[in-house]
């Protein structure tokens, strides 16, 4: 059974706000899918490969030809960005995943420090067990959105992201020379695709006051669907505050989240969740 590939980049554009393509791939282990951001062009930047195995699938970054500059500016991330990293690798391998990561030829334990001298080589390779690709095209589009998320959420860490209020959101620039990249600029805090997408990774695109699921509810439309809300108010952050997405934010529905905003400050998330167990 193949993954749909429109359909896995459409559940994955949902959960990270990022524009992503996808298209059928020969692998090793047969057909999988490839998805890449759809504004990135090779031979500059990188795609996520997605293959479906015997009761497993895994996801794997793949850089493109001239994509060095990349990789040396993920070297060169900074140390708030390398302790998410592996962080959110402890969380991500206590949860069942396996992580395989090798940076300039030497495999490396992703949740021990980084090295940090130049980076030449970053190949990392996410792979789970399971029977979800047995169950039908629902639960096998959730299985490879949620490893994929997994993978890219981890390189979200160390790409070349730059938090900037009130600029438009852009991967890359078009027509760059071999293996230049340029900033990802968001709005600070409310629309990091990294911490977002760290986020979801973590506690799932399920309301965690209610249990909504949009993909259950609206299918393919649906899939992968959440908002993300700040523990801490965005209006109570200091401009060096450093958001935490494991602890500092949690999905919720758009229902849930309205009501949670409805008084200053916010409704806790499990106060509200209470409330509706108690009904």
């Amino acid at each position: 059974m193949a993954i749909d590939c429109s359909q896995l980049a459409d559940s994955l554009s949902g959960r990270f706000r990022l524009s992503l393509s996808g298209s059928a791939a020969s692998t090793a282990k047969g057909v999988g899918v490839a998805v890449r951001p759809a504004d990135l062009s090779p031979p500059n930047g990188f795609m996520l490969l997605i293959t479906p195995g015997w009761k497993s699938i895994d996801a794997e970054f793949v850089p493109d030809n001239y994509a060095g500059s990349l990789i040396r500016a993920m070297g060169n991330s900074g140390p708030r960005a390398r302790e998410l990293f592996s962080s959110l690798a402890d969380v991500f391998v206590k949860k069942g995943y396996r992580i395989d990561l090798s940076i300039n030829g030497s495999v490396t334990l992703p949740t021990a420090p980084l090295p940090v001298h130049p980076w030449a080589r970053f190949e990392i390779n996410v792979h789970r067990l399971t029977s979800a690709l047995d169950d039908g095209d629902t639960a096998q589009l959730t299985s490879a959105t949620d490893i994929a998320g997994v993978c890219l959420s981890l390189l979200l860490t160390l790409l070349p992201l730059e938090e900037d209020e009130g600029a438009t959101p852009a991967l890359y620039e078009a027509r760059l020379p071999e293996g230049a990249c340029t900033k990802v600029v968001v709005n600070k805090y409310e629309r990091s695709p990294a911490n977002r997408a760290a986020c979801i990774a973590v506690h799932g695109s399920v309301c965690k006051v209610c249990g909504f699921d949009f993909g259950k509810f609206y299918g393919q439309f649906g899939q992968g669907y959440i908002e993300v809300h700040h523990r801490i108010p965005i209006a109570k952050m200091s401009g060096n505050y450093v958001v935490n997405p494991v602890t500092d934010l949690v999905p919720l529905c758009s229902n849930c989240h309205s009501v949670v905003h409805r008084h200053n400050p916010p409704v806790d998330p499990e106060v509200l969740a209470g409330v509706i167990k108690e009904k």
